[in-house]
């Protein structure tokens, strides 16, 4: 196609410009090809974070992109000008009180050596001044402008700012600035600053114009152009991009209230005055510039100068340290020689050997020994240190890894694929994840910061981007909305789109549905639940196929879909109903008792029929949800206590679509690190992060690929702090010393407990999902554990794989397989693909492809598909397998399956690695219980359940738990010796249990405790603690030691009786009673004020359940405890109350909620409809002790109750203070 433009924009903002560009580099580079432009720069704020995604779009589209950036520089002022009469907008006052006037300058990179200048500067720019504030100054500036070209900026630019001092008028930020000097001062001030950048840039420079049909920006350039000709420069257009199409104007004004912390309505002129600032042809450019084309002209110039791309880098990683004359690669082979003897000793045979060298010559091949050499340093340090650690990932598909110590898995045992890690083919780095145990996870990343140095090393960013909520609130507060309805609407808007809230707020509530016609669906929609003999089998792979069903389905129960057309036939969107199933949760409206006695759901009563969705139509809402009832919006609104009238609710909607998945700011990836050996800040700027001693790079982890970065994930696991600390109180208290690599997984009792789902607090299968699927699923082996690891996760579930397997383990499905070429992959899941690797081994097998041509196929059947690519594959796959002998229906079929699990397949290799974690925590929770509790609780905050349901769950399998006393506890939990000489450890509470202790009150407790304490006197004036926390300690029981001479029932309050007299101090001489002796009718605690107390002050008791004290009333009404309904048959009614411990709502459970309730003798869960769920949402999301009646559900030795009603019990026995943990 020929371009008919003749101009190139080299001014442009994204999202990328933090709260000031409204559009993504994306669809920046979408919009100037529509028109036709010549080259696209981006030129973010003092910021490269958007080059990787527009450097792809502007190659994929055939775009010459064009890489810089708009610098913020400070210059001194103009004489005279200092002291701050005159108003000047751009003048400051820098941290060393010296004002300056700060400035915009456009650096467009033209090679490699500018690339680095301009990230260098920008690193400076940012390292050197508090966050938020970069800029750098001319001196800085006047070393690093090789390789760069650069334009005079906008007209916050340091000659355009000169100018408007002889001249006023209103700045685009509407800042109003009154003529500070005479028109002839200014000119000869610009005139000299145009002359320093020109020889500080030895005349790699343009005047840069603008016209936005602004007066004082014609005023302006109007004396620019002529500035330029006098110093024989060259003068360009810009139109300074702020978005891509008009329509961004509104999301920019949005950006720049937000900036300013004000409503749209408080900004006045400080808003820009029209939508000017969109990417504009040729043609519309050459209208306004008639007459002065050259203007445009010169902009092509300058984009053939700009020749830098990306691709261009090639960064390397730093050399690691060698024995003198030994190559890396001779030092790596070494290395995993002397691994593989410890590995497998005796039992290694010549399949080990060739895997070793195969891969050895591959790593050699590809210049990575480095890379290994890198990481196995960082976990021989973690090792010399102490600190528990484990690669997982692909990693674990390879045997130098193995033999290296970085990951536990033995691939060869396994038989994983090692080209799902690595492979010749494959253009990109290995992705190493390493998890530590997350306690010492910072000594990991201050080694490598001091290993390699900080001009090498820094980690990934995470740009932090609105999602439905965060939107939500944002737009309705620059709207003008209230903060009450503000977070109101927030509440009840989808937690993660903001597309989806957007068209919630457009569509209106979704409709409720009869409610008895949904019962039947409760176990289909929960994957976990008793399977039902109408569930999906493995024929039903079609993606098609299952998008439609579930779509169908949806719009069945009533919850219209957000949708958009893709490929002409995939849905890409949320349910709406999602939003207003969370609407009816939080409705301020509506009061408790409407919610218990099941109140209507807005909407119409039934929905209407639904017409059969016809092959090659968009996927979209139905004709017959195509218009949204005006009370139905009207509803929506008004639960916010919103006016449907007031216009603003109008663009509540457009405002929140705009926002969606835009960068808000910066955060720090979980673990992902970088090291170059070039100095890192000569590939991507480095600023500081916003945890201390730490730096991040201004990529993402998907960033890294495309420019050749090599990334290392340095993870934390609370579970190998878990087992790390447990490790070390087992050899404490017992003596006894266990390595959980020579555990063989193989030991009956650990699996009887999995069997049983006893696994509260076990990693990864504690969760009630995971719980329901253990007694079906049966594990009695390791490879049992890799699986059901794999099964319960959002792929599996979409991709209908789980109650096939289950089905076949139970023996009640045939086992079979496309072809007999595939038995030996597909053996081990019994028929059901479950792993990616699985796919490539089909794809290797039965088409002859290679390892690494399969790995290609993996990739190419991911997320991110190309149509191409994707039917030349099909083609090659079936040619294949027709030539191997299979027929071509059956090559078809076995295609399809693969290309529709392609998405949903799980690594084997992280599976296997985090089961070795499954059976090492199970293992040491089933034989060392008191000590698996001791370092949960330290452990805390993590895992699914609280640690008042931990020490519960102990209780009940015999593990003897103390409360917190200040002559015993300290700050953690610890263990105490048992009664006898073999018996178990006890658990002594810390006093970290104590709510209302931090950090200071920790510092003066542990620094006045020596010598102990010999009374509660002693110990006020030692500690010199605030009343608050000598009150808590006192209620929380931790000073009965103190009054052991009182009746259990009164010590806590003669404790705080001796507090405060404490406190008062002596008597004085003319003191009427010389002491206070505690009064002989101070009342007790009773047995439930005891338990209030102790969840009141701790979150836990040890003094009885709630549930405990309520147990005989609500035995009358019929109540069953979760003990006795396992006894219960499957269909009868059941009525069951306890602690709401965990609330779900999975997004593959189409809006159906789960809860786990716990009482004195276990806990049971509970599913509830969507429609029931809206009914009662406010009672089921914020009470803490809830009456369920339901019919009881049993598959399999799988108790859940099908909720139909709830009630409120306030029985005034703690559990207020009990805060359940609520999971998407």
């Amino acid at each position: 196609m020929v371009r008919l433009s003749g101009y190139a924009e080299l001014h442009c903002h994204s999202t990328f410009s933090l709260l000031d560009g409204a559009s993504d580099p994306e669809r920046l580079v979408e919009r100037a090809l529509a028109l036709e432009l010549q080259a696209l720069a981006l030129t973010d704020h003092d910021d490269v974070g958007g080059a990787v995604r527009f450097a792809t779009a502007a190659r994929e589209a055939g775009l010459a992109g064009l890489h810089g950036a708009e610098l913020t520089v400070d210059v001194p002022l103009p004489a005279g000008l200092e002291r701050g009469d005159a108003i000047i907008p751009g003048r400051v006052v820098g941290e060393d009180g010296v004002p300056r006037l700060r400035t915009h300058l456009v650096l467009l990179v033209e090679s490699r050596e500018g690339w680095g200048n301009l990230c260098t500067l920008i690193t400076r720019a940012r390292l050197d001044h508090p966050r938020g504030q970069p800029r750098v100054t001319l001196d800085q500036l006047s070393g690093h402008t090789t390789g760069l070209f650069a334009l005079t900026g906008c007209p916050r630019g340091w000659i355009p700012q000169l100018l408007a001092l002889g001249t006023g008028g209103v700045t685009p930020d509407g800042t109003r600035a009154h003529a500070a000097l005479s028109v002839t001062d200014s000119g000869r001030l610009a005139h000299a600053a145009t002359g320093q950048l020109a020889e500080l840039f030895e005349r790699r420079i343009a005047v840069e114009c603008w016209d936005h049909a602004l007066p004082e920006e014609r005023a302006l350039v109007a004396r620019l152009m002529p500035l330029a000709q006098q110093h024989d420069l060259p003068w360009l257009v810009t139109n300074n991009v702020h978005y891509a199409l008009p329509s961004g104007r509104l999301g920019h004004d949005v950006l720049t209230a937000l900036r300013h912390g004000a409503t749209l309505d408080e900004m006045g002129t400080k808003l820009r005055p029209n939508g000017e600032w969109h990417l504009k042809g040729y043609a519309q450019l050459a209208r306004r510039w008639s007459g002065r084309e050259e203007g445009l002209a010169a902009t092509l110039m300058v984009a053939e100068r700009c020749v830098f791309r990306l691709d261009m880098l090639k960064p390397k990683l730093p050399h690691f340290p060698l024995p003198p004359g030994v190559s890396e690669d001779e030092y790596l082979e070494r290395l995993v020689e002397d691994g593989a003897q410890e590995r497998w000793g005796w039992r290694r045979t010549a399949r080990h050997d060739k895997q070793l060298t195969h891969e050895l010559t591959l790593i050699a091949k590809l210049g990575l020994s480095g890379y290994f050499l890198i990481v196995w340093d960082i976990v021989r340090f973690a090792r010399r240190e102490g600190i528990l650690c484990q690669g997982r990932g692909s990693a674990a598909n390879s045997a130098v890894c193995y033999c290296l110590g970085i990951t536990a898995v033995d691939p060869i045992k396994l038989e994983l694929l090692f080209e799902r890690f690595l492979s010749a083919e494959r253009a990109e780095t290995p992705d190493i994840d390493i998890d530590f145990a997350h306690r010492e996870r910072e000594r990991v990343l201050q080694y490598v910061y001091q290993r390699y140095g900080r001009e090498h090393a820094a980690m990934v960013c995470e740009h932090i981007t609105w999602r439905g909520r965060s939107a939500v609130r944002d737009a309705a507060r620059v709207l003008g909305f209230s903060p009450e309805q503000a977070g109101a609407l927030a509440a009840l808007s989808d937690r993660f789109s903001a597309k989806s809230t957007a068209a919630a707020l457009r569509v209106g509530t979704p409709s409720a549905a009869a409610e008895d016609s949904l019962e039947a669906e409760a176990a289909k929609a929960d994957p976990f639940a008793p399977e039902r003999s109408d569930a999906m089998g493995p024929a039903n792979y079609s993606k098609r196929a299952r998008e439609e069903h579930r779509t169908v389905r949806a719009i069945r129960s009533g919850a219209p879909e957000s949708m958009r057309r893709e490929d002409a036939s995939r849905v890409a969107g949320r349910d709406a109903s999602r939003v207003a199933g969370r609407d009816a949760s939080r409705d301020p409206g509506r009061s408790s008792a409407e919610n218990a006695s099941g109140g209507k759901a807005v909407g119409p009563p039934e929905a209407k029929p639904i017409p059969e969705l016809r092959a090659g139509r968009p996927h979209g809402r139905p004709d017959a949800h195509k218009s949204s009832s005006a009370h139905q919006t009207e509803s929506l609104l008004k639960r916010a206590n919103m006016d449907p009238n007031d216009p603003r609710t109008g663009k509540l909607a457009d405002i929140v679509e705009q926002l969606d998945a835009a960068p808000r700011h910066r955060g720090i990836h979980v673990g992902g690190f970088v090291l170059t050996e070039e100095p890192l800040r000569t590939v991507v700027p480095i600023e500081p992060a916003s945890m201390e001693d730490r730096t991040v790079i201004q990529w993402e982890k998907d960033d890294l690929d495309p420019v050749g970065l090599v990334k290392i994930d340095i993870l934390g696991l609370g579970m190998l702090t878990v087992l790390q600390d447990c490790l070390a109180y087992i050899r404490r208290t017992r003596g006894v010393n266990i390595d959980l690599g020579q555990l063989d997984c193989a030991d009956q009792a650990v699996y009887d407990d999995l069997c049983k789902a006893d696994t509260v607090g076990v990693f990864q299968v504690e969760s009630r999902a995971q719980m329901n699927t253990l007694p079906r699923l049966k594990p009695r082996c390791f490879y049992d554990l890799v699986v059901e690891v794999a099964l319960i996760r959002p792929g599996p579930i979409q991709g209908d794989m789980v109650h096939p397997y289950l089905r076949r383990k139970a023996g009640t499905e045939e086992v079979t397989y496309p072809h007999p070429s595939l038995e030996p992959i597909l053996k081990r899941t019994l028929g059901v693909p479950l792993f990616q690797e699985q796919g490539m081994q089909v794809a290797i097998t039965a088409a002859g492809f290679t390892p690494g041509e399969a790995d290609l196929l993996r990739k190419a059947m991911g997320h991110k598909r190309s149509r191409e690519r994707m039917a030349d594959i099909c083609q090659r796959m079936i040619t294949g397998m027709e030539a191997n002998g299979i027929p071509p229906d059956v090559a078809q079929r076995i295609y399809n399956q693969i290309n529709a699990f392609a998405d949903y397949g799980f690594p084997e290799s992280h599976a296997a690695s985090f089961a070795l974690i499954v059976y090492a925590s199970a293992y040491l929770r089933h034989y060392y219980a008191p000590e698996f509790l001791c370092a949960m609780l330290n452990a805390q905050p993590m895992g699914f359940y609280a640690p008042g349901t931990l020490i519960e769950d102990a209780k009940r399998h015999g593990v003897q738990v103390r409360p917190v006393d200040i002559t015993r506890s300290a700050w953690d939990h610890t263990l105490e010796p048992g009664v006898g000489r073999h018996s178990a450890p006890f658990v002594r509470l810390g006093l970290r249990s104590v709510i209302g202790l931090g950090s200071q009150a920790r510092g003066k407790i542990e620094t006045a405790l020596h010598p102990a304490f010999i009374s509660i006197s002693d110990f006020v004036h030692r500690s010199k603690l605030g009343r608050r926390p000598l009150r808590a300690l006192a209620e929380a029981g931790a000073f009965d030691a103190f009054v052991q001479d009182e009746p259990p029932a009164r010590r806590r309050r003669v404790a705080l009786w001796r507090v405060l007299e404490a406190e008062r101090g002596a008597p004085g001489p003319l003191a009427l009673f010389p002491e206070s002796a505690v009064p002989a009718v101070l009342p007790g605690f009773s047995a439930p004020e005891l338990t209030e107390a102790d969840y009141r002050l701790t979150g836990l008791s040890l003094n009885g359940h709630p549930m405990r004290h309520v147990r005989p009333l609500v035995t009358l009404n019929g109540v069953r405890s979760s003990r006795e309904i396992l006894s219960m048959k499957d269909g009868e009614p059941v009525a069951h109350a306890g602690l709401v411990i965990c609330r779900q709502r999975p997004g593959t459970a189409k809006g159906f909620v789960f809860l786990t309730l716990e009482d004195e003798t276990g806990t049971i869960n509970v599913v509830i409809t969507p429609q029931r769920f809206e009914r009662q949402a406010l009672l089921i999301s914020r009470t803490p002790l809830l009456l369920v009646r339901g019919i009881l559900q049993v598959e399999s030795g799988v108790y859940n109750i099908r909720a139909k009603q709830f009630t409120a019990l306030n029985a005034g026995v703690g559990e207020q203070s009990v805060k359940g943990h609520n999971y998407r």
